[in-house]
């Protein structure tokens, strides 16, 4: 499904890392489609048919308590933070505005996180 974006600072340009352009290449070899995701005939997948696909990987992986495809959206941002990516990249990568949206909606706290940094702090 082709629409225009929610807000202009949805038009990006997305950085991917290495691995995952290696990954797509690969898939792509597979395809005449134009798209990397796409059905038998090379058309481009609609989002129910993403949902679908989600919950069955889902459940074939033993994995529960996702509430879908968009929850990937949080554990981005989440892992984001936890490998050092500052907020604002992270708000640019998820075509944010303005990161305290990135912030309050996406990027969850970090226990262990923050009992490290306690810890560090207080060591004798």
């Amino acid at each position: 499904m082709f629409t225009s974006p929610k807000t202009q600072s949805s038009i990006r340009t997305i950085p991917l890392p290495k691995v995952l352009i290696k990954e797509l290449k690969a898939i792509k070899k597979h395809t005449k489609s134009e798209f990397v995701v796409c059905d038998k005939q090379g058309k481009p997948v609609i989002p129910r048919t993403y949902q679908y696909a989600f919950a069955s990987l889902q459940k074939k992986a033993g994995i529960k308590n996702i509430k879908g495809f968009h929850s990937l959206r949080h554990t981005f941002a989440t892992n984001a933070l936890q490998a050092g990516m500052d907020i604002k990249s992270i708000a640019d990568i998820m075509g944010h505005k303005n990161p305290m949206i990135t912030m309050t909606r996406y990027a969850h706290s970090m226990f262990d996180y923050k009992k490290d940094i306690l810890n560090r702090m207080y060591k004798k």
